[in-house]
């Protein structure tokens, strides 16, 4: 009887044989990200310190490091990652460099349209209560186009979000773009990278296995689309964004 170890060795392999734009390839893909066991515990601290009113200097810090544990400990659940770094550089600070030099991390390269030369991800951890703003998203295209030249992939793990993006709250299309959405767009045109953002909303529903994998997918095939609407929930298998006369089907 193989163990589930072998087992999600063997759906893994499988994957490197599937389509990555066809829908179905999300049910196989959860299988790539197993959330650590740490992960529920530290995001349960994460959310009850969310709800401190007017936080001290010292509870914003320990904020802070709760987030990046959160980032680590993410990290810690995707298959093949086998590098982790968090350093001063000499012209920056890097919060985590992730990358991984297997099959299985080739496999999550093409799941997250990432080319293996290019499968290096980089995170920024920001705790704080603002949105994103378009010189944060400047800095991490500067750090991956000029530093980082083998990252591919940048995430921003924030409390609210970015300036610019669709949100759930708004009920028309996004037609035109600004702000960090316009620089993300920008960005990925110029050099076929992606940078995503994650709220604290999604950050808190990470505890679950298979949703990071299927959240960066839907978030960069966005980048791809510009559908002008907030990706699809984590929870719906399927994303659906069709006219009302096709949509009855």
């Amino acid at each position: 009887m193989p163990t589930q170890e072998e087992l999600v060795d063997s759906i893994l392999k499988s994957l490197e044989t599937l389509d990555r734009d066809e829908p179905a390839t999300d049910k196989l893909a959860t299988y790539c990200y197993t959330a650590d066991k740490r992960l529920p515990n530290t995001l349960e601290k994460f959310a009850k310190h969310l709800k401190i009113k007017n936080p001290s200097q010292s509870q914003l810090k320990e904020r802070g490091n709760l987030l990046e544990q959160i980032v680590y400990l993410v990290f810690q659940g995707l298959k093949g990652a086998t590098s982790f770094k968090s350093f001063q550089s000499a012209g920056s600070q890097y919060d985590l460099l992730v990358t991984g030099d297997n099959e299985k991390w080739k496999t999550v390269c093409e799941l997250l349209y990432l080319g293996f030369t290019q499968r290096g991800i980089i995170t920024e951890s920001k705790a704080r209560k603002d949105k994103l703003q378009d010189k944060d998203f400047a800095r991490l295209c500067s750090i991956m186009e000029l530093n980082l030249t083998g990252c591919g992939l940048g995430i921003f793990f924030t409390l609210e979000g970015a300036t610019g993006f669709p949100t759930t709250e708004k009920s028309n299309r996004q037609r035109k773009i600004s702000d960090c959405k316009l620089r993300q767009v920008i960005f990925h045109a110029k050099t076929q990278k992606y940078i995503v953002v994650f709220d604290k909303d999604e950050i808190l529903k990470l505890g679950e296995n298979g949703t990071f994998i299927t959240m960066l997918t839907r978030k960069i095939r966005d980048i791809r689309e510009l559908s002008g609407i907030p990706p699809e929930p984590v929870e719906n298998f399927q994303e659906i964004d069709l006219p009302a006369h096709l949509k009855e089907l």
